[in-house]
């Protein structure tokens, strides 16, 4: 068990806990979100006792294991990836050595006893270790995150930092710690390897708590979601969808709360100030002060922050045809990844490419931004077709040493200084943000402002590998919904199958150097070759259920709106009492009138009747205040 009890971290231009906490309990699986910047590294850090809390206190079980994979890129090595995954057990390792040279002792003295007593107690322990089927279980890892059985005795410096990622990540599942902390695990990983994880992840017996912003990969793998909020931490049951659900109730019924209470307050205090000085309210009047000051007050809900405003030139009208492979052919020296490609992509069409790892996906991406010529056959492009390159490495080819606003202003000919930080506001850098350094940003901010560069000048077909790497939820649901909205073609490669259900409407499927094309998102490809392997869809129940649900939320919402429909109408009537009433009050102050006792008899009577009907007419607007949501 991990628990954080009352822990407070500040930094010079932050907050980010409040006297707040946090119990863990074993076999829990936490789904940790929040913008970028709430502390999410931060507070994995703090548990395992990286950093410290200013205040309050983290205390982990004794003897609990936590296997760690941080999100930076794990840096080369002269071993082999095997043995860098074989670390994770240094023991195994030291048995090991030292079986070998009791063995070859007991060769010499074949008939030592305590040679052979020694031999037989390494081997006890080697087995309780599991060393013999330990290289097996590090392979079938391996092999799981998509490395070939040739490669598990390359050595690590030889391969990408993704890769190295990957080996890292295998040595702590080798581990089998009772808690896994992973920062960001799949933004290294490709959509094969980031299902596999979610397989392995659904046998994981132990504890978990991954920092994610594919929502996709958390509503599989997670049973809770921890949120980092306004230097708060708060635990929610269930998936993602369901703590998004979730919020969205508490945030309504704060809101319903709030705008009631504030309701209450404002009647209360016309009632108090209508009737302070009437002898016959005075008990009445007393009783509603003690009730304003009794009151425990709602907060106000909190608004939104600002997020990732992307806003993409759009192109003008491309010709049908706006690229075409004829026989094409590419090969990297014996390698023949495409031995005859013929694809014609046409206007407004979003591609999602799918296939396991080394298909050929950012191969065929590479040939369409020409970043890489074809061994053979012609790749076309229709009349005036301008094309933009979002690559992994773009964050690497950013200048470290140029500022934020440099950055943009160098393939911006012609902008104002305006148009200029208005351009980048759209990207969330604002006011000074814009003279930072490249080099001190984060990953996010930098995906960030490589977005931004491309997109400066309109391009008729985009070509994007892994664009949502490094972004928070709030800003991949804005790239969403914009690129949804792009008037242009595209073309991309993902792992975030949320983005590819809700941005693109072909698959291909890349495998063995063919293409075989579906013509719908991801979840559509996902079906359909499921439907090739059982031909079953279960729609039929699914949409009994929904249409049920769908008719009592119909239900519900009719009820809300003649309620608030009533409201509005006692609104109305207290408004003109209120008016009725100081007509009657003015007669009876009037001096004019001091003489006429009939009219001030008639005032008084004609007031009294008002108030009766203003008490009423309040009562059930504070009765139909508390009902509406």
């Amino acid at each position: 068990m991990i628990r954080l009890e009352g822990i407070a971290k500040e930094f010079p231009d932050k907050v980010l806990f409040n006297n707040t906490g946090l119990v863990i309990k074993p076999g829990m699986r936490i789904g940790l979100v929040g913008p970028n910047g709430s502390g999410k590294t931060t507070l994995l850090r703090l548990m395992l006792g990286y950093e410290t809390p200013d205040n309050g206190n983290v205390l982990v079980d004794k003897g609990t294991v936590i296997g760690y994979l941080p999100q930076d890129i794990i840096p080369g090595s002269r071993r082999s990836i095997l043995e860098e995954v074989m670390k994770s057990y240094p023991e195994v390792a030291e048995l090991e050595e030292k079986i070998y040279s009791a063995s070859q002792q007991l060769a010499e003295e074949p008939h030592n006893q305590r040679i052979l007593s020694r031999l037989s107690q390494l081997q006890e322990n080697y087995e309780r270790l599991e060393g013999w089927s330990l290289e097996d279980r590090a392979g079938r890892i391996l092999s799981g995150l998509g490395f070939q059985t040739t490669d598990f005795h390359r050595l690590l410096e030889e391969f990408s930092g993704g890769w190295r990622m990957r080996v890292a990540l295998a040595g702590i599942l080798l581990l089998q710690p009772d808690m896994l902390f992973l920062d960001e695990p799949t933004n290294h990983l490709d959509l094969d390897a980031t299902i596999w994880l979610e397989a392995f992840l659904a046998n994981w017996k132990g504890g978990l708590i991954m920092i994610s912003h594919d929502r996709t990969f958390l509503d599989t793998s997670v049973t809770h979601i921890v949120e980092l909020d306004q230097a708060a931490i708060n635990l929610y049951k269930g998936i993602f969808s369901s703590f998004i659900e979730q919020k969205k109730l508490r945030r309504d019924q704060q809101e319903a709360a709030f705008r009631n209470q504030q309701r209450k307050i404002a009647s209360t205090e016309r009632f108090i100030e209508r009737f302070r000085y009437k002898n016959t309210k005075a008990s009445q009047v007393q009783s509603r002060v003690k009730q304003l000051g009794k009151m425990e007050l709602v907060d106000a809900p909190t608004t939104d922050k600002p997020h990732f405003r992307l806003t993409i030139p759009q192109p003008g009208r491309a010709p049908l045809k706006v690229a075409q492979f004829k026989e094409a052919r590419k090969q990297y020296g014996d390698l023949v990844v495409y031995p005859r490609l013929n694809l014609t992509i046409e206007r407004g069409q979003k591609i999602g490419l799918v296939g396991y790892n080394g298909a050929g996906k950012s191969t065929l991406l590479k040939m369409l931004a020409e970043e890489t010529s074809l061994s053979d056959g012609s790749l076309e492009f229709g009349d005036g077709v301008e094309k933009a390159y979002f690559a992994q490495h773009q964050l690497e080819i950013l200048d470290p040493q140029k500022t934020v606003y440099e950055t943009i202003e160098l393939v911006a000919g012609g902008w104002s200084i305006s148009q200029i930080r208005g351009y980048l506001g759209g990207f969330l850098f604002s006011g000074d943000s814009v003279e930072k350094l490249v080099k001190v940003l984060s990953g996010g901010e930098k995906s960030r402002l490589a977005l931004a560069r491309m997109l400066v000048e309109p391009s008729h077909l985009l070509l994007l590998d892994e664009p949502t790497n490094h972004l928070d939820m709030i800003s991949r649901d804005v790239v969403e919904r914009v690129l949804a909205e792009f008037q242009g073609t595209l073309v991309c490669i993902s792992h975030d199958r949320h983005f590819l259900n809700t941005v693109t409407n072909m698959t291909i499927d890349i495998g063995n150097g063919k293409l075989i094309v579906y013509t719908g998102n991801y979840e559509y490809y996902s079906w359909k070759s499921s439907q090739q392997e059982d031909g079953s869809n279960g729609k039929l129940k699914k949409g009994v259920v929904e249409s049920a649900g769908k008719d009592a939320r119909i239900l519900a919402r009719k009820e809300q709106k003649r309620l608030e429909n009533e409201r509005k109408k006692l609104t109305r009537e207290t408004n003109k009492l209120e008016s009725d009433l100081e007509n009657q009050t003015n007669i009876i102050n009037d001096p004019a009138n001091a003489s006429d006792y009939i009219k001030i008899q008639q005032a008084m009577t004609a007031q009294e009747e008002l108030e009766t009907a203003y008490l009423k007419l309040l009562d059930r607007l504070g009765k139909i205040e508390g009902t509406i949501k």
